[in-house]
């Protein structure tokens, strides 16, 4: 057992000794590097797996329905009608720059993309093809998806 110990001690003795030289720690801050990036690669694919992609939901300028259940006989809006609205009274009136999806929706596939990528979706096309958005129709013929990122929406706009 004293064998054994005695070795031990003489082998940390050496292992002390060679962090004095650049090189050892050369060494060292490459095996930590290399570990982390494979470690965040296995995160990143882990994450894509795991979560279903946002099914697109367009946006659509439909008349409010009245709610049943609504006690003051009132009209409710929906989510959509309230983006739309917003986007009015800002003073957007052009409809190539009105939103044509909820903006919750799209903010979630971007912060995906992000945090699987580190960097921001460079189109809307992008977004569209790694399957972080499904089921977008194609654009109309001379018109293409805008992803504007400030605020985060997606517009229609011609080529």
């Amino acid at each position: 057992m004293q064998k054994i110990l005695v070795s031990l001690f003489i082998g940390i003795g050496y292992a002390l000794q060679s962090l004095k030289k650049p090189a050892a720690w050369a060494v060292i801050a490459l095996l930590v590097v290399l570990l982390g990036w494979r470690n965040h690669n296995a995160e990143g694919a882990k994450v894509v797996n795991q979560l279903p992609p946002i099914e697109f939901k367009p946006l659509a300028a439909a008349s409010p329905a009245t709610s049943a259940n609504d006690a003051t006989g009132g009209v409710t809006a929906s989510p959509a009608d309230v983006e739309i609205a917003a986007a009015i009274a800002a003073g957007i009136t052009d409809p190539e720059k009105l939103p044509v999806m909820s903006s919750r929706d799209l903010e979630v596939a971007v912060g995906r993309f992000h945090k699987d990528n580190l960097r921001l979706p460079n189109d809307a096309d992008e977004l569209i093809e790694k399957k972080y958005l499904v089921g977008v129709p194609p654009a109309p013929p001379g018109k293409r998806y805008l992803l504007d990122l400030s605020p985060i929406q997606m517009r229609l706009v011609s080529r």
